[in-house]
């Protein structure tokens, strides 16, 4: 046989070359997978603590639910079933318990999580809210402190009055010209955004005078699906505005409000600062930094107060509307006790003495406890072995605690899912009912933005149930109300139907 003719073999195709290195991977991921369930489940320093079984072994338990906006409410349903302390991941621990909250959140010896934390920031920058380094926060902190202080916002009032009596007198039109419910909800988050731009830029964007959303407020509510996304992968932060379709859209107007918000902050240099929340900014130093900041520094640091300063206290006072309204008694106390402050119903009160009303105060606080903005769990990780409410716990462990759980404590709250006011005047569990309320949290980390909060609420519900009589539409229903969680927690439906009716009338 000539050499030409001598057999040869065949030649391998590419993925047939490849295909042993596919099964190796797949052996060794399926056994890195399985060696790594065995760990967490009987070997892993958190092993002893209940939880099920799919939240043992991987953090898809928890996350998975925030595409759905119940991720609080599985939490919860979860301590419900296992007790008052639950593993929600394989590394991570919710705490239902009160005493828990001043053991992680006024401790030293925790960090914030650096996931959750991370999904946190706006566009590509940490601010305020999302910085994990201790020091790093103080600063900015205490940069941006002047800002929201209850001297700046004393200041603003007479703003927000103005605002506010545009809003109403909106309303009253509107309730003369047609037999048709008003939906408020968005009128309320047009007055937030209106309210926190005013105070930060010393510029009223006019959506309630005008009736429409200003166009930022497009891009503000495109960052909610970003947080979820980013959480549950967050290599998306960078690669979020090249994804093609609905889930890339989110990320591209996220950018495109972070250029309108860096154009903000070009012109508020050129013209010069206003507002005490500007010129100290402005013309400070960040002393972790050792500079001012940067444009995009100062833009993500507007962004999220647009975003902190709007939708939290619309979302509350939705729900104080929705909680009061539907308890014909809380009511009558309420407009009893108003109408003998204020004479005059047509005048937007003002918030000393609001501050002052009792059964005023006791509506919102529980309103706050039963509906509060932020529900889901503030995970922080332990930087050294730790105890908390007597669980010790090593280095590295993730513990958190929900507003969702605390505020149906029992001993704190007899009768959580009942709205009522009058359980803030009982003195029976009034030590426990400071532990478990944590609406703004508690700490270094509370909500810098608490005395604006506090004053919209006081003047929003009060001058509201002064000047209306109302009624929700039938049509209205729990599902359209339960809170929809996406970090800043508001209701499913976007809506809040309305009957109004001047009391002149």
């Amino acid at each position: 046989m000539a050499l030409s003719d001598t057999p040869t073999m065949p030649q391998l195709g590419p993925s047939r070359r490849l295909w042993p290195l596919f099964l190796a991977f797949f052996a060794f991921s399926s056994l890195y997978v399985f060696l790594t369930i065995l760990y967490n489940l009987f070997f892993h320093p958190l092993r002893r603590y209940p939880g099920p079984f799919l939240a043992r072994i991987s953090w898809l338990w928890s996350r998975i639910r925030n595409f759905h906006g119940c991720k609080s409410e599985r939490i919860h349903a979860a301590h419900e079933r296992y007790g008052p302390i639950v593993r929600i991941g394989p590394n991570e621990l919710s705490f239902a318990n009160p005493a828990a909250v001043r053991d992680i959140y006024n401790s030293k010896s925790f960090v914030k999580e650096e996931t959750f934390y991370r999904a946190k920031r706006i566009f590509h920058e940490d601010h305020m809210f999302s910085f994990r380094n201790v020091e790093a926060h103080n600063q900015r902190r205490k940069l941006l402190a002047r800002g929201f202080s209850q001297v700046a916002i004393n200041q603003f009032e007479t703003n927000l009055v103005s605002k506010i009596q545009t809003l109403l007198d909106q309303w009253e039109r509107l309730s003369r010209s047609t037999d048709e419910p008003i939906n408020v909800y968005p009128w309320v988050h047009w007055l937030g955004f209106d309210t926190v731009y005013h105070l930060m830029f010393d510029e009223d964007p006019g959506s309630v005078k005008k009736g429409i959303a200003d166009p930022i407020m497009k891009y503000l509510h495109a960052w909610r699906p970003t947080f979820i996304y980013k959480e549950f992968m967050p290599q998306l932060e960078q690669w979020g505005p090249y994804v093609p379709g609905e889930v890339g859209g989110y990320f591209r107007d996220v950018q495109t409000w972070k250029k309108v918000a860096m154009n903000i902050v070009g012109k508020v240099r050129v013209n010069g600062a206003k507002t005490p929340f500007l010129s100290n900014v402005l013309n400070d130093q960040d002393a972790y930094l050792g500079r001012p900041l940067n444009d995009s520094e100062l833009a993500e640091e507007c962004m999220g107060g647009m975003f902190g300063g709007s939708g939290s206290t619309a979302n509350t006072f939705v729900y104080v509307l929705w909680g009061c309204l539907r308890n014909p008694d809380v009511v009558r106390k309420l407009k009893q006790e108003l109408t003998t402050a204020f004479p005059d119903r047509s005048v937007v009160p003002d918030n000393l003495t609001c501050s002052g009303l009792t059964y005023l105060q006791a509506a919102i606080k529980e309103t706050l406890r039963r509906y509060p903005a932020v529900i889901a769990t503030l995970p922080r990780t332990a930087v050294e072995d730790v105890v908390v409410a007597g669980h010790a716990l090593p280095k590295g462990t993730i513990v958190g605690t929900q507003n969702y759980t605390l505020h149906r404590w029992t001993s704190a709250f007899p009768d959580a899912e009942n709205f009522d006011p009058d359980r803030w005047f009982s003195k029976k569990s009034d030590e426990e009912r400071k532990l478990a309320f944590t609406p703004f949290s508690v700490g270094p980390r509370r909500c810098i933005g608490m005395n604006l909060a506090e004053m919209e609420l006081n003047l929003l519900t009060a001058s509201f149930f002064l000047r209306f009589d109302a009624a929700i539409d039938p049509s209205m229903t729990e599902e359209d109300m339960r809170q929809y969680d996406t970090f800043n927690a508001g209701p499913t439906g976007a809506k809040l139907l309305l009957h109004l009716k001047t009391v002149e009338e």
